[in-house]
């Protein structure tokens, strides 16, 4: 199996003696006439890289980085060349395990970067990667990381180092970039961690510590733009930082506090707490506890929901079939769509031409067991104008009912009848018409309460007359085991949602993944088997939550009203409204048990699905909402947004939201307006 490594290693040109055996020279030429190199590692790989002696690079690696060959030049000149262009320099690079023909591996460079080799290079140079985080990158200001390091939540993530189970960073740095300089603060030490959708959660070994570090240290380490949240550390000097740390007293907590900090802990799954960790002391002051605020809500953490097997069962089976379908998708897009299907009326699938949307819905169905008619993929028509078009009508003249070609109503009542089985019903290109038109009698359904979805066919003093009114009665019921899900395309040719639309839907976007993954996927399964035990409806039922109460907490609905009041001021008749309310709190109760998505995240994830779809408009109503892009520092400017963002930090950090926002106002400045 092909497999890659994503976080970043250093290496050198690799001595001969180091090489691969089978060549007697770190450089040569290969059959494709172009110039192939041994790399040795010198800095700490992932704990699963295998003790292999070298890793292969290619011309075609250095070309970006100006290193030109000279194809017309003997042999053992390009060589040369490239040895001396190598003799200064660093490389910076993520590894790729392929099979070859012959079944041998191979370990392949790619995403190549160049920095100089320092003065204080030698030959037994080995680095320690450290990873860096910062306000710029993280979205966090340093008290409240603080705060998230000694309370163990995440504090973002950094891709350029490795995550895995053992390979827990003892130590992580924060930069301070002010004006004219940079500040470097170290914190440790960290025995355990969790690497999720919000990054790293470290777990503290004794008491969290720190010290800044003095100007000298850089320069020895390498620190670098091309890979700027990660520093790499000569392993002398790393040993003496871990001393450091071990010996501060900075930012750490006295017996007292500890145990207060324990009783806290506690607290938090029980939702009985009544004091925080004050964290935002200055270095050098000792951690106080303080009174819990009036306005802090720290109820959310009593909620640690059971574990449901089969969900979990459910989920890995998503993934896999995913993957042998050929696609790529975060587990935490997947993990997204699945709460969506649980806890909304109408999930709506957008993202570029050519991402998938169509294949993940029948993946989904395939996962759940799904057969024949219980998935319908209806390609919505241009030409539809109303509801007739796709649930039919009746012809009077002939006295029958004629359903529409779309096989929906068949669809329907088939479900109406099967009310133990699950059927999932999906608009291909929803908006190639207008919603509001086709789907109108829909939208009112999937307002009411389950038990309520009556869909009318034709008016109850036809049925005697029609000759296939035991066939299609004039209402049919549209039970809890029907889910609605469409797929949309944003360009020229389709039509945007109104609020109607909007207010009744999850509006997920899927990510376009780098496409060096593509090669990582298994080969492609020409027929894949539907799994043999279906997914009933009890047994999907079993993953939903379905509390009628609501379970925001205090915060999180303060956020959403003002956020309700912004919107107000820009235009009376848009607003956030009860009913998004009560379904961002149904997603985040239907969140499964995992650590790709947590709640702030969640929350993050609603607000961009649900509230941020709806800010549209034009640069003179949405100025001062959004905020004004500076494209020279590439960052939103005066936004009401952001700002609200940043007093909520402690909700979430609102990754998703202020990008959403940044998309908004980039629009705003080019175009004029946003959709």
């Amino acid at each position: 199996m092909n497999k890659v490594w994503e976080n970043d290693l250093v290496g050198v040109l690799a001595d001969v003696d180091q090489s691969e055996l089978i060549y007697r020279d770190t450089i040569l030429i290969n059959k494709q006439d172009s110039l192939q190199f041994f790399v040795r590692i010198i800095s700490q790989p992932a704990d699963s890289f295998p003790n292999v002696k070298a890793v292969t690079g290619f011309y075609s690696d250095l070309e970006k980085w100006g290193f030109e060959d000279d194809y017309l030049q003997p042999e053992f000149i390009r060589k040369e060349k490239l040895r001396e262009w190598l003799a200064d320099r660093l490389l910076i690079f993520k590894v790729e395990k392929r099979i070859r023909y012959n079944h041998e591996e191979v370990y392949n460079m790619f995403q190549v970067r160049v920095m100089p080799k320092l003065p204080s290079y030698n030959k037994d140079l080995k680095l320690i990667p450290v990873p860096i985080f910062s306000q710029q990158v993280n979205g966090l200001e340093k008290d409240e990381f603080v705060t998230r390091l000694a309370l163990k939540k995440f504090v973002g993530r950094v891709e350029e180092v490795s995550h895995e189970e053992n390979d827990t960073p003892p130590v992580v740095l924060w930069r301070e970039e002010a004006e004219e300089e940079e500040r470097f603060f170290l914190f440790g030490m960290f025995e355990k961690h969790q690497y999720a959708h919000g990054g790293f959660s470290l777990e503290v070994r004794d008491n969290l510590k720190s010290l800044e570090l003095v100007e000298d240290w850089l320069d020895e380490c390498y620190l670098t733009d091309e890979s700027p949240n990660v520093a790499f550390v000569p392993i002398e000097l790393y040993q003496r930082l871990l001393e450091l740390v071990e010996d501060a007293e900075l930012v750490t907590m006295n017996q007292e506090s500890k145990e207060d900090h324990e009783v806290s802990e506690k607290s938090l799954h029980t939702g009985e707490s009544n004091i925080i960790l004050d964290l935002k002391a200055k270095p050098g002051v000792s951690v106080s506890v303080l009174e819990k605020p009036a306005g802090m809500d720290l109820s959310g953490f009593s909620l640690i929901p059971e574990v449901n097997e089969k969900e979990q069962e459910f989920l890995e089976l998503l993934y896999s079939h995913t993957q042998d379908a050929g696609l790529i998708y975060r587990k935490e897009n997947l993990i997204n769509f699945h709460t969506s299907m649980k806890s909304s009326s109408l999930v709506i699938l957008s993202g570029m031409s050519g991402t998938g949307k169509t294949k993940l819905v029948e993946l989904y169905s395939q996962s759940l067991g799904l057969k024949g008619e219980q998935l319908t993929v209806i390609p919505v028509s241009p030409s539809w104008t109303s509801d007739s078009d796709l649930i039919g009508y009746a012809d009077t003249l002939n006295m029958v009912y004629r359903p529409g070609d779309s096989g929906l109503i068949n669809a329907l009542r088939k479900a109406e009848d099967d009310k133990d089985k699950l059927y999932i019903i999906c608009f291909d290109e929803m908006n190639l018409a207008r919603v509001e038109h086709y789907f109108s009698q829909f939208l009112s359904i999937l307002e009411m309460d389950h038990g309520k979805r009556v869909l009318r066919l034709y008016n109850d003093d036809l049925e005697s007359r029609l000759y296939n009114s035991a066939q299609y009665p004039p209402t049919i019921v549209i039970r809890e085991n029907v889910m609605f899900v469409g797929t949309v395309n944003m360009d020229e040719s389709t039509y945007h949602f109104s609020d109607k639309v909007l207010d009744r839907a999850n509006v997920l976007s899927l990510d376009v993944m780098p496409f060096y993954q593509m090669k990582q996927l298994p080969e492609k399964k020409k027929g894949m088997v539907a799994r043999a035990d279906e997914v009933d409806f009890e047994t999907f039922e079993s993953f939903q939550y379905k509390n009628r109460s609501l379970n925001l907490h205090d915060d999180e609905l303060a956020l959403l009203w003002e956020i309700h009041q912004l919107m107000q001021d820009v235009n009376k008749q848009v607003g956030v409204g009860p009913r998004i309310v009560k379904q961002i709190d149904q997603y985040l109760g239907n969140l499964p048990v995992q650590n790709y998505i947590l709640r702030e995240d969640a929350f993050d994830l609603q607000m961009v699905q649900r509230i941020l779809t709806k800010v549209r408009g034009s640069e003179d109503q949405l100025r001062d909402l959004l905020g004004r892009y500076n494209r020279e520092k590439d960052i939103v400017e005066s936004s009401q947004l952001i700002r609200l963002f940043d007093r909520y930090s402690h909700v979430s950090a609102f990754r998703e939201s202020r990008h959403a926002v940044k998309q908004k106002a980039k629009e705003l400045k080019y175009n004029g307006y946003s959709m």
